[in-house]
């Protein structure tokens, strides 16, 4: 990891272990068939709300915040729930999904904390380690359907800590270059992206900055949509909360 891209070019590339990267595929494989369930089977794993939302999601958004996509969200600490709920729905496609998860949520951990040390040291941002670390059960993993359409993501930036952009089915995820312009990001099958998010430039000061970006459709994505899978970390400002 070059670990001066994060503020020269907005984000690293992480070349991926092979065990995370065989998880990571593992996970996609599960949410696909999980996304074949019935939608009454699905929603039996909701939970939460827009907010503070966790499990599965349905969004119909339309107009000019059009959002028409299925999603689910995962934390550490509301595994145990969600692995009940599955086991209640009585297929073991839901089983298997969240067991999936569960997999790359521990495998991740690692990975997440080397790069929080790489931060802390270089930045200096004192204790944002230990911060990472001690939050891990309330890491948010989303997982994405994108049903086929026009409008996948408009251009946003996160508001957690830092995000791990774990997979994507199809191209069209971009970023806000440093001249303001659009351009594909590096994803692919041997290597992911991280990058800040509004928490990482609070409590960096500005030095790092929250990279805007965006999903475009393609002519695959119009017609067979696009799942893909990240990872928020440090999504409460309170997590890296010091006395600077």
């Amino acid at each position: 990891v070059n670990i001066e891209d994060l503020k020269r070019r907005g984000f690293v590339v992480l070349k991926y272990p092979s065990e995370l990267r065989g998880c990571v595929q593992g996970a996609m494989a599960s949410w696909r068939r999980f996304c074949d369930l019935s939608d009454a089977q699905k929603v039996r794993l909701a939970g939460g709300d827009r907010l503070n939302d966790f499990g599965y999601m349905r969004r119909r958004d339309t107009g000019a915040t059009a959002d028409n996509k299925e999603l689910f969200h995962a934390t550490q600490h509301e595994m145990p729930v969600l692995a009940d709920r599955a086991r209640a729905i009585e297929d073991e496609r839901a089983v298997q999904f969240i067991h999936a998860v569960d997999q790359l949520i521990a495998s991740i951990q690692p990975a997440v904390a080397s790069f929080a040390a790489l931060v802390e040291r270089h930045y200096g941002l004192a204790g944002f380690e230990e911060a990472v670390k001690t939050s891990a059960d309330r890491w948010v993993f989303r997982y994405l359907h994108y049903l086929p359409g026009e409008t996948l993501a408009h251009a946003h930036a996160d508001r957690g800590g830092f995000t791990l952009h774990l997979f994507e089915s199809a191209p069209g995820g971009e970023y806000l270059d440093l001249h303001k312009q659009w351009r594909p990001w590096p994803v692919n099958e041997e290597e992911t992206i991280i990058f800040p998010g509004m928490v990482l430039q609070h409590r960096s000061r500005g030095e790092l900055k929250a990279l805007w970006h965006r999903v475009v459709s393609t002519e695959e994505t119009k017609t067979n949509g696009r799942f893909s899978m990240v990872a928020f970390v440090g999504s409460l400002i309170h997590v890296y909360a010091a006395d600077y």
